[in-house]
C-alpha cells in the first residue's frame, strides 16, 4: 500500500507471458528458427506492449482510486532479458540443428555428390527408401533397376574435414523380405543426404525421411510417405497413397487409390483423387480437397467434415468454410467457422458454434436438411419454385422469410422466432436452429 491505498498491479508480465506462448506455439506449428527470426525484426513490439501496459496500468489506477504501479521494476527488466535470452537459445539452437550441429558455427558447407552402381529389380518391386537427414526424390523409369544418385552436404572447418566426414557416411541397396531397401548408414546428425532414387515406374515404395521432404510424380503403385520438417509433393500416382507430414507443407494431386494424409503442418492441397481422401490433422495453413469420386474427409480437433462425393472442392483458411458442388450427402460438426456451403445435392447435417452458416441451392433441394447453430446466423438461398417443409427456431432472435405461402406460420414470443410449415408441392424437410443469430430464408434471383 501507499498512502494507505492499495497499488494498482501491472498488466505488462500477463501480456508478456500470452506474447512468449503464441511465440512458442508458432514455433511448434511452424518448425526451427521462426522465434529469432521474429524478434530480430519485431523486438520494437516488446517495448510498445511495455509502453501500453504501463499507459493502462496508470489511467485504470486513476479511474479505481488506487496507487499507480511502479514505471519500470527490476522484475519485468529481468523477465524481458529471460524472454530475449530463451528466445535467443532456441533460436541458436534451431541453427545449430540446420547446420549439422557444428562448431564454430560459421564452418563452411560442402557437397559432393556420389552415384550407387544400379540394381536389378523386378518392375513391380516393393522398395523402401530412408534417409534421416535430406530430401527424398523418386524418379520413375521404365528400366528394371534401381539407382541412386546421392548429394552429401557437410559443415566442416576446411574442405578435407568434409570429405573424410562424407566417406564415412554410405548409401546402400539391398533385398530385404522380398523388397528392397535404399538407406543410409552412418549417417549421424551432421551430414545432410539428398536422395535421387531412379526405379521402376510400376514399383510400390515407402519413403521416410526424418529431417526433409519427399517429391515424386508419375508413380504407377502405390505410395506411402513420411516427410519430418519438410514438405510432401506427390503427383500422378496409380495407386493408393498414404502420407505423414510434421511441420511442412502438403500436395498431393492425382492418384488412382485413395488418399490418406495425417499429422501436422502448414498448407495441404489434396485434389483428382478417384478414391477417398482423408485429411487427418491440426494444419495452420490453408487446406483445400478438390475432386474427389469416392467422397472426402477432414478430421481436426474442431472439425468432423465427411462428403460422400465431391466434385467440387473443400476449401478453409481465416475461420472461413467453403464447399462447393459436393453431390452427396454432408454432415458437419465444427465450431468458430464460418460457412458457405454452394450446390449441395444430397442430405445435409450440421453441427455449428459461434459461426455463420449460409447455404446456396442452385436447384430445389432434394434431400432434408439439420441445421444446429450456436450463436450464429443461418441463411438459406432456395430457387423461388422449391418445395419445403420448415421447423425454423430461433432463440433470441429474428426468423424471416422471402416464402409467403400460407400454410407457412411464424410465431414470436419473448425473444423467440419460430416458422413452421410448407411451401409448395411436398419437398423434404428443413430443421433449422439457432440461438442469438437470425435465420433468412431468401428467394434466388
Amino acid at each position: 500500500m501507499t498512502n494507505g491505498r492499495p497499488r494498482q498491479r501491472s498488466i505488462f508480465i500477463g501480456l508478456l507471458l500470452i506474447l512468449l506462448g503464441v511465440l512458442f506455439l508458432w514455433h511448434n506449428l511452424r518448425g526451427s528458427f521462426v522465434i529469432w527470426q521474429l524478434l530480430e525484426r519485431w523486438w520494437p513490439v516488446l517495448l510498445i506492449v511495455w509502453g501500453l501496459a504501463k499507459l493502462y496500468d496508470h489511467l485504470a489506477a486513476r479511474r479505481t482510486g488506487q496507487t499507480a504501479p511502479r514505471t519500470i521494476t527490476s522484475g519485468e527488466v529481468l523477465l524481458v532479458f529471460l524472454v530475449l535470452a530463451l528466445a535467443g537459445a532456441i533460436g541458436f539452437g534451431d541453427w545449430m540443428h540446420e547446420h549439422g550441429g557444428r562448431w564454430p558455427p560459421w564452418a563452411q558447407s560442402y557437397s559432393f555428390s556420389e552415384e550407387v552402381p544400379a540394381e536389378g529389380v523386378p518392375l513391380d518391386a516393393r522398395i523402401s527408401i530412408r534417409t534421416d537427414r535430406g530430401d527424398i526424390t523418386v524418379r520413375p523409369e521404365d528400366a528394371a533397376e534401381v539407382r541412386v544418385v546421392v548429394k552429401k552436404t557437410v559443415n566442416a572447418s576446411d574442405e578435407a574435414e568434409a570429405k573424410r566426414r562424407a566417406k564415412q557416411v554410405t548409401v546402400g541397396i539391398a533385398e530385404n523380405a522380398g523388397g528392397y531397401e535404399v538407406e543410409t548408414h552412418n549417417q549421424g546428425g551432421d551430414v545432410r543426404v539428398d536422395l535421387e532414387v531412379h526405379l521402376p515406374k510400376q514399383a510400390s515404395i515407402t519413403a521416410r525421411s526424418s529431417h526433409g521432404g519427399v517429391q515424386l510424380a508419375g508413380l504407377a503403385g502405390s505410395v506411402t510417405a513420411l516427410a519430418q520438417r519438410g514438405d510432401l509433393n506427390i503427383r500422378d500416382v496409380g495407386g493408393d497413397v498414404t502420407a505423414e507430414l510434421e511441420r511442412g507443407d502438403a500436395h498431393i494431386v492425382g492418384a488412382r487409390g485413395n488418399v490418406k494424409l495425417s499429422g501436422r503442418g502448414g498448407e495441404v492441397e489434396v485434389s483428382d483423387v478417384k478414391g477417398e481422401a482423408v485429411v487427418q490433422g491440426e494444419y495452420y495453413g490453408p487446406i483445400r480437397i478438390a475432386k474427389v469420386t469416392k467422397g472426402a474427409r477432414f478430421v481436426s480437433h474442431r472439425t468432423d467434415l465427411t462428403v460422400s462425393q465431391l466434385s467440387g472442392r473443400i476449401e478453409t483458411g481465416s475461420g472461413r468454410l467453403e464447399i462447393s458442388d459436393a453431390l452427396g450427402n454432408l454432415s458437419l460438426v465444427t465450431r468458430k467457422y464460418d460457412i458457405v456451403l454452394d450446390n449441395v445435392t444430397g442430405r445435409v447435417s450440421i453441427e455449428d458454434r459461434e459461426g455463420n452458416i449460409e447455404l446456396r441451392f442452385r436447384q430445389p433441394p432434394g434431400e432434408d436438411i439439420a441445421i444446429s447453430d450456436e450463436m450464429g446466423n443461418i441463411e438459406l438461398l432456395l430457387p423461388p419454385l422449391a418445395s419445403f417443409e420448415v421447423h425454423a427456431e430461433c432463440r433470441k432472435g429474428d426468423v424471416n422469410s422471402e416464402f409467403n405461402d400460407a400454410a407457412l406460420k411464424e410465431v414470436e414470443e419473448r425473444g423467440n422466432s419460430k416458422l413452421d410449415g410448407k411451401h409448395g408441392a411436398k419437398g423434404p424437410t428443413m430443421n433449422l436452429k439457432t440461438s442469438y443469430g437470425t435465420i433468412r430464408l431468401r428467394k434466388a434471383e
